[in-house]
């Protein structure tokens, strides 16, 4: 029987430790914290009382040993891993493996705004920090809040059921977004209290906590600053070959560069021609962990990822998968974009894609019904679709939008009037 040994309990770890003992490994998970981790992207819901934190765990420690027969060890860290020996060393001793499947996770970076240690300051790092702004939010009137896009937004709107919110938008977050859909966005947010403005936050001031925000040399007064700090991956000592981002390059399979090592989630980097690209999202990780507890266990699947994401955004509908044109053109990709929210329309769509194949690398929907498209636009991106097999493919009456075809197919058919000009 063939012993797999998955390193951490988060989404990306349960679904490959599941997926191996589905195919008759031995299965042990290794989790360097007392408990199975929590479900990240559920997190915001406890500013909303969307989610009891009960229902945040990703697994139930007891389902997972009595019903699939996984060990489960708690508290055993992983220190570093010797894929010649099968084997790896942790703060308590050592673990053997045939197979192992990385999913670490990823560790928040110290952040480096000043004045981020005055009371008032919520730096959101845990389950606890969450717990704690909940509490917090009923003394405070305005708030001003700094991160990446979607998660910053998402934030925004749950906590401005009790504040007014101001989102400062660094650079690196804009070309996820088009302008104009962040225009719509913005609109939505108003009536809510919530302002979209552009620039980073250089410090926190004030006298005994916080009292205002500096950006761009303007002071922006608050009561309360929510911090989404950055992350990066959290890997033990190996001699995988890393990525871009510093997480560990995998195919398709999930295969790393060392041999019987997989590696899923957060920690994951998937090989994208000369580059490397992370997919830290819920879906995707659970498609990238059963893939690597599947071919951990001599099964033979392939992670079809397409970092998709659906939203709905202050009454806003939101979909979009794959990499926008800067990060293509970043890639060694002759990449362009279309947009057809320049026409003013209700809802906006645009697709990024190569100039010479017409390959699809990325699209995103916005608008009434948007989120219907959210199945169709992941499986587009992920099957390496083209604009010639969107332009005329079949679709049926649709209608959320009022037409026969579909916004996409409408989009991808003025890309290629453009192109033959």
């Amino acid at each position: 029987m063939t012993r797999v040994l998955v390193v951490g309990g988060g989404v990306a770890g349960v679904a490959a430790a599941v997926a191996a003992s589905e195919r008759g490994a031995d299965v042990t998970i290794a989790e360097g914290s007392g408990s199975l981790a929590y479900n990240k992207s559920l997190l915001p819901n406890l500013l909303s009382g969307g989610c009891p934190p009960a229902g945040l765990h990703v697994a139930d420690l007891n389902d997972i040993s009595e019903r699939f027969g996984i060990e489960v060890r708690l508290g055993e860290h992983v220190v570093s891993v010797d894929s010649d020996s099968g084997c790896v060393r942790t703060r308590s001793g050592r673990l053997a493996f045939d197979a192992l499947v990385l999913a670490t996770g990823s560790l928040y970076l110290p952040d480096d705004l000043k004045g981020v240690s005055k009371p008032g300051v919520f730096m959101m790092r845990s389950f606890d920090d969450y717990l704690a702004l909940s509490r917090a939010l009923t003394g405070v009137s305005r708030v001003a809040l700094v991160g990446s896009l979607p998660l910053s937004l998402i934030v925004a709107e749950a906590i401005s059921r009790t504040c007014r919110v101001s989102v400062f938008l660094g650079e690196g977050s804009l070309p996820r977004f088009p302008r104009h859909v962040l225009g719509m966005i913005s609109k939505a947010a108003a009536p809510r209290g919530v302002q979209l403005l552009e620039g980073h936050l250089d410090a926190v001031v004030g006298v005994k906590r916080a009292e205002a925000v500096i950006s761009a040399g303007t002071v922006h007064p608050c009561d309360g600053v929510v911090v989404l700090p950055r992350s990066s991956p959290s890997l033990p000592a190996l001699d995988c070959i890393r990525g871009d981002h510093g997480g560990v390059v995998v195919d398709d399979s999930m295969r790393t560069s060392c041999r019987g090592v997989y590696a899923a989630g957060d920690c994951a980097e998937v090989r994208f021609g000369s580059a490397s690209l992370p997919s830290r999202l819920h879906s995707s990780s659970l498609v990238m962990g059963d893939a690597a507890g599947i071919n951990a266990a001599g099964g033979m699947a392939r992670a079809s990822l397409s970092r998709c994401l659906a939203l709905d955004l202050f009454g806003v509908e939101l979909c979009t998968a794959g990499i926008d044109a800067e990060a293509a053109k970043k890639m060694g990709l002759d990449a362009t974009e279309v947009d057809s929210g320049e026409d003013g329309g209700s809802i906006c769509t645009s697709l990024v894609y190569d100039r010479t194949t017409h390959r699809l690398y990325g699209i995103q929907v916005a608008g009434p019904g948007a989120l219907s498209l959210s199945d169709y636009v992941s499986f587009v991106v992920s099957s390496g679709a083209r604009l010639d097999d969107l332009a005329y493919h079949e679709s049926p009456y649709l209608p959320h939008f009022n037409r026969d075809r579909s916004p996409i197919s409408l989009t991808a058919g003025q890309a290629l009037a453009r192109a033959r000009r």
